[in-house]
């Protein structure tokens, strides 16, 4: 018969001099990306430091990402999550796999957004939802002199059309669809990615895959306007407040924009009759067993462009 009880946790064992040395230090670990959970982060430091403003509030997460978190100014240190000492905090928080489980516990009707999926597994309710990026005007004046070099036109729109997530993607058909679209509105178009776009390029869109962090982030300071699926752009650029067209699939885009101004571009269940999402779990797509899901490829060029004049309010 296997023991079913479960094991005792150890506790941590402090001296009083410990505890009182350690009492005012908070440490949030993350030990994965993305970039955009990483700047969704962003939104619940503030409201630990309203706690107390005394509170040293550290934040943990691959280095790769230190670039995206390092100029908060309610972050106290950003470490190594590899080579972080949790033993030097009285208490510590990993959010890593907080919102998969509660996304996947709820769907399809998760409504929590992330932050606040983040801010619940501390104890914590958020009462503002500020990203506070601020960002060195080297790189928004770096970027404008690379656009000023590029553009076609005096109008300039980002385009963001590859996530970290395949399933995500614009085909290709969508974004020569929607390039020529813009072009024909006498709109420069520039495309951002960390890796070379073929077919962008061979329609005369420059592809800015060549930036660190920080200079990717100077690229959408200077649009005019951001077109974007769920990336690390839609968080990036909802939390700086650019005209913004977001494209969703399987997540739902009203709960990841909740607090940014933008468009949606979904086939969402609230405004398609019968549809059946966004359901959180593409795999086990009720639709179809192939990819690109139908949550994807039923989006036409003419419904991401009617976004895209809403956005640009023509």
């Amino acid at each position: 018969m296997p023991n079913l009880r479960t094991p005792k946790k150890k506790t941590k064992h402090f001296s009083i001099r410990d505890f009182y040395d350690k009492r005012d230090r908070i440490l949030i670990i993350r030990k994965t990306g993305g970039l955009g959970d990483i700047l969704m982060h962003r939104m619940i430091f503030e409201d630990i430091k309203l706690l107390n403003p005394n509170l040293q509030v550290d934040f943990a997460c691959p280095t790769k990402y230190h670039e995206a978190v390092r100029d908060h100014p309610f972050v106290d240190k950003v470490l190594d999550w590899q080579k972080v000492n949790k033993d030097e905090y009285v208490v510590y928080y990993d959010t890593t796999n907080a919102c998969g489980r509660h996304e996947i516990a709820m769907a399809p009707y998760s409504k929590k957004h992330r932050a606040d999926i983040w801010a619940g597994h501390c104890g914590l309710k958020l009462t503002r939802h500020n990203m506070h990026i601020h960002l060195e005007s080297s790189y928004v004046e770096s970027a404008q002199k690379r656009l000023n070099d590029e553009r076609t036109a005096s109008t300039a729109i980002a385009l963001c059309p590859i996530s970290a997530m395949i399933v995500k993607n614009l085909t290709t058909e969508q974004q020569l669809g929607v390039v020529s679209e813009l072009h024909e509105m006498n709109c420069h178009v520039y495309a951002l990615h960390d890796k070379p776009l073929p077919e962008l390029s061979k329609a005369g869109v420059p592809v800015w895959n060549d930036l660190s962090i920080r200079q990717w982030m100077g690229a959408i300071d200077v649009a005019d306007y951001v077109i974007t699926v769920d990336s690390a752009s839609f968080h990036y650029a909802g939390g700086v407040g650019k005209p913004l067209a977001g494209i969703f699939t399987f997540a739902d885009g009203k709960t990841y924009g909740r607090y940014f101004k933008f468009e949606l571009i979904q086939i969402h269940r609230d405004t398609h009759e019968g549809w059946c999402g966004p359901c959180y779990y593409w795999p086990s797509c009720s639709k179809s067993k192939k990819s690109p899901k139908p949550c994807l490829t039923e989006i036409t060029v003419d419904d991401i462009m009617k976004g895209v004049r809403r956005m640009m309010g023509v």
